[in-house]
């Protein structure tokens, strides 16, 4: 099943059942969200997904060069799973590939997780990065500002220090100059703010922030890492805000700025011309802040990507019952990755399925201990 057919079916929302309640307001916060949301039907924010091209490159740009933590040893093998051993993600990759012969695919990942985007040093937001072979895939490199682009955002303690080390290793820059460009102000943030764009080695960009005086943070001490944030580029603000709202329920409360924002200092850090409308929610359980931009006059046939290209994102929510969300899909008639309607079993009691927004860009849902494999 092709992601176009899948969006087609996810634009049917917007005279589905949780539009029916179009004029209630979808933007209730009066300043962006800095306290932390009470988990409810999500308990946190799981991951920041990536299709890679390589795990190994992975590890060494973002633990090695930036300090992220990793799960298991460093030299560990990382051996590619396939259908006999990791028939879960495949089931996914089945419908949404595109390519005939699927379930050929080979697949690994490894997680490393992010310091300061737990609530208390725990449950922390990570990547989890996926290389995915044997299948026919090509590269996913949206601009900046098309409708379905990402970009992670790392809160760093020392700037300079570690693009130093960056440029040592010839890591792309997108910034215009190559060089940090102070920020005159953030909605959310508070300090005197320089930032900087990469790309990691598959082109996603990610965006080193380092905020003075430094942010409250549950890393520990001598963490090179403070926290994170990740930021979406949409087609139409209140469309992809009402789907996740929808999907994740009451507790995922935003702010918004219909007006438009953006100046040099903008342009200069994404290297991309253009003004925007923001809008902010915090994920339950979780310090991790979603920004989301429309930019004015975007290209509105913006590329689609499979789900094994290499640069494609998804973020992953921990649902406290894959059931109550899967309901609200239903309910919304939004195509799901899941040849029976239902969860998929990942593990003998973990759950997950994917859906695609209004734009593109998959988000996941886990849950754990709910219910046992039959």
């Amino acid at each position: 099943m092709r992601f176009a057919n899948i969006l087609v079916t996810a634009l049917a929302i917007l005279s589905g059942s949780f539009f029916v309640s179009a004029q209630q307001p979808w933007a209730t916060l009066n300043e962006p969200p800095t306290t932390l949301t009470p988990a409810g039907d999500v308990l946190s924010c799981g991951h920041l997904g990536r299709q890679i091209g390589n795990v190994e490159l992975m590890i060494h740009f973002y633990h090695d060069l930036l300090g992220l933590k990793l799960m298991g040893g460093r030299e560990q093998a990382r051996p590619f799973g396939s259908k006999t051993t990791g028939p879960a993600l495949l089931e996914f990759v089945q419908l949404a590939t595109g390519v005939p012969n699927p379930m050929e695919a080979r697949n690994r990942a490894v997680i490393m997780p992010i310091q300061g985007t737990g609530a208390q040093g725990g449950n922390e937001m990570t990547i989890e990065a996926i290389e995915i072979k044997n299948i026919a895939s090509k590269p996913y490199r949206p601009s900046m500002k098309d409708p379905g682009a990402s970009r992670l955002i790392l809160f760093v303690r020392d700037l300079d220090k570690t693009l130093a080390v960056l440029k040592d290793e010839l890591v792309p820059v997108v910034t215009a100059g190559g060089n940090p460009v102070v920020v005159p102000s953030h909605p959310g943030i508070t300090g005197k703010i320089r930032s900087v764009i990469v790309r990691d080695p598959d082109g996603y960009p990610v965006e080193l922030m380092e905020v003075s005086p430094e942010p409250a943070s549950s890393a520990p001490a001598d963490s090179k890492i403070l926290g994170a944030r990740v930021v979406f580029v949409v087609d139409d603000l209140e469309t992809t805000c009402r789907w996740y709202q929808h999907l994740i329920g009451p507790d995922l409360k935003f702010w918004a700025n219909s007006s438009l924002m953006g100046d040099k200092s903008d342009e200069e850090l994404t290297a991309t011309p253009g003004r925007f409308r923001m809008a902010m929610a915090m994920i339950p359980g979780s310090p991790v802040v979603m920004e989301f931009l429309e930019y004015e006059n975007h290209d509105k046939n913006f590329a689609r990507p499979h789900v094994q290209d290499p640069g494609t994102a998804h973020i992953l929510f921990m649902a406290k019952d894959d059931d109550i969300i899967m309901e609200r899909i239903r309910s919304a008639k939004v195509q799901t990755l899941s040849a029976t309607g239902a969860p998929v079993f990942i593990g003998p009691v973990t759950r997950s399925f994917f859906a695609t927004n209004p734009d593109g860009l998959w988000a996941e849902f886990m849950d754990h201990n709910v219910k046992k494999r039959p």
